[in-house]
């Protein structure tokens, strides 16, 4: 049986095939334990019924929110799977941490961070 992450062959694998097939199917034709394709089809079937939702019922949208939402703020390029953090990303954080006092970093670890700006 194969250890590690799914492979992009074996996600595709799964993507086309788990509504046809049963994920025992799956996962013994790919020798994978039938864990890794269950919880990789669980993703898949969040994605789809949320799509689903939203488009079925107008209602069904997430709230809007004030400000800019913090997943905008990154610099994704999913197919090499890198996630940069923007100058925006930055200081949005920073003045999220300036109005949270409750998320302060332990004093045991202030030795160790070394500020660039104030």
């Amino acid at each position: 049986m194969k250890k590690g992450p799914l492979s992009k062959k074996e996600k595709q694998y799964i993507e086309k095939n788990y509504k046809s097939k049963s994920i025992d199917q799956m996962a013994t034709r790919m020798k994978r334990s039938e864990h890794m394709v269950d919880k990789f089809v669980k993703t898949l079937d969040f994605k789809v019924e949320e799509n689903d939702d939203t488009k079925e019922n107008p209602a069904a949208t997430p709230p809007v929110f004030k400000g800019p939402v913090p997943g905008d703020l990154f610099a994704r390029k999913e197919d090499r799977g890198v996630t940069i953090m923007t100058e925006a990303a930055s200081i949005a954080s920073d003045d999220s941490k300036k109005n949270n006092n409750s998320t302060s970093t332990p004093q045991r670890y202030h030795k160790f961070i070394h500020r660039i700006k104030d």
